[in-house]
């Protein structure tokens, strides 16, 4: 008798995934917060198959103040939900090629013990719009365009019918997932 396959966890990108932040001189602190288009929808949908976490290069108020955003717009309180709520303090600071320093998320975080215990690496997939913050970690990626605010983006609705299709397969890190947009959609 085989077991079965553990829940997947899909760990959430924030900044240019999820939302986008836009200078506004007339709302308190001078920056205003964007969600993406079908933002509640995805959530609903991808929660009915995937545990969620949350990992963001965003300093925690910043993190933070969108997540009271979405919860105030949609009713999600994404923290809740979520296995984990992992801001900058959790990124690894990395040298680019150029010589540049940048922040990055290190996929060997997933082998601490207390996330193991619920999730295998092998049913644990990340959302990001940039590829280089996981760069030790391409197997766990699904990249996004990032997001800038633009009111005709339905990225996060295929993404959905994309990765519900996925969910059952036992290795998502072996899935070939750069071509995710032109998958067929059911």
């Amino acid at each position: 008798m085989t077991q079965p396959l553990p829940r997947p966890l899909l760990v959430l990108d924030l900044d240019e995934t999820l939302w986008h932040g836009m200078a506004d001189a007339g709302v308190p602190g001078g920056l205003r917060l964007l969600l993406r288009p079908r933002l509640a929808e995805f959530l609903e949908t991808v929660s009915t198959a995937y545990d969620l976490a949350i990992w963001t290069a965003a300093s925690e108020d910043w993190m933070l103040e969108g997540l009271a955003g979405i919860q105030a717009a949609h009713g999600v309180d994404l923290p809740e939900r979520s296995f984990f709520v992992w801001h900058r303090e959790r990124c690894t600071v990395r040298r680019d090629a150029e010589g540049n320093y940048g922040l990055c998320k290190p996929a060997r975080k997933f082998n601490a013990r207390w996330i193991r215990a619920k999730y295998p690496r092998n049913r644990i997939l990340v959302l990001d719009d940039q590829a280089a913050n996981y760069a030790c970690g391409y197997g766990h990626l699904v990249k996004l365009s990032a997001w800038h605010g633009e009111a005709e983006d339905d990225e996060l609705r295929q993404l959905a019918a994309y990765l519900l299709s996925i969910a059952g397969e036992p290795d998502l890190r072996r899935l070939e997932k750069r071509g995710w947009r032109s998958r067929p959609q059911s």
